[in-house]
């Protein structure tokens, strides 16, 4: 069924804490309570196992997708280590809860779309990155169906079009290059391994200007609902 939402799959863990002082990644909607103290020990579980950054990676790339105008249930989780031709990536999969207009965007353009609205603003959050492994893998799923406003896609809200999924493998050598910007955006691409469907494809930038490093988080939208 066609909504907004989030979905806090990361975020669930049973045990309840008292007195924690850790904050949340700003633009997520604050859960309370129990639920809040789940989240912080999840949160402290993948900071021991992965590392600080990639613990709170899976809170951005969440945060970013509900920015990119999400209107599915959105999910972020760490999947866990991965091994690609000998080298081994610390791998993200995240449903981004975006529907996208084939009628003005095609394959690539989609493709492109997230790579700004989802990945590309959440690697500027960083100044550098450390990870466990030799890599950080980022697999983005978002669905594609011709509209004109996302009021069209709440008035029909059986079709969501098909899924597309396309996934990152940047190694840390290069995402070091990339936050430091000694390399632009389309050179870091290059050296990246990108994946649609399950089929290897290189990625033309259009909009090739890399954004400002933003000084803090901007506000998120409300949401019409969550989904628990």
């Amino acid at each position: 069924m066609l909504r907004r939402g989030l979905l806090l799959s990361f975020l669930l863990a049973g045990q309840a804490l008292a007195g924690d002082t850790e904050e949340l990644p700003q633009g997520l909607p604050a859960p309370s309570g129990d639920q809040r103290r789940a989240v912080l020990q999840l949160m402290r579980d993948n900071r021991q196992k992965y590392g600080d950054d990639s613990a709170l990676l899976q809170g951005l790339l969440l945060t970013h997708s509900l920015q990119g105008e999400a209107v599915l249930t959105t999910e972020s989780t760490i999947v866990g280590f991965e091994e690609l031709e000998g080298r081994k990536y610390v791998t993200f999969r995240v449903n981004s809860g975006m529907v996208l207009d084939d009628k003005s965007l095609d394959r690539q353009q989609r493709l492109e779309r997230i790579w700004h609205v989802i990945l590309e603003r959440t690697l500027m959050r960083y100044s550098k990155f450390t990870a466990p492994a030799e890599g950080v893998a980022v697999e983005i799923q978002y669905n594609h169906r011709p509209y004109r406003a996302l009021a069209e896609l709440y008035r029909n809200v059986d079709d969501t079009g098909p899924a597309e999924h396309a996934k990152f493998y940047m190694l840390s050598t290069d995402l070091e290059e990339f936050l430091a910007r000694r390399v632009g955006p389309q050179d870091f691409l290059d050296r990246s391994r990108i994946m649609l469907d399950d089929a290897s494809i290189k990625l033309r930038l259009i909009e090739v200007s890399m954004p400002p490093r933003p000084v803090g988080m901007e506000k998120s939208k409300p949401l019409d609902s969550a989904a628990h």
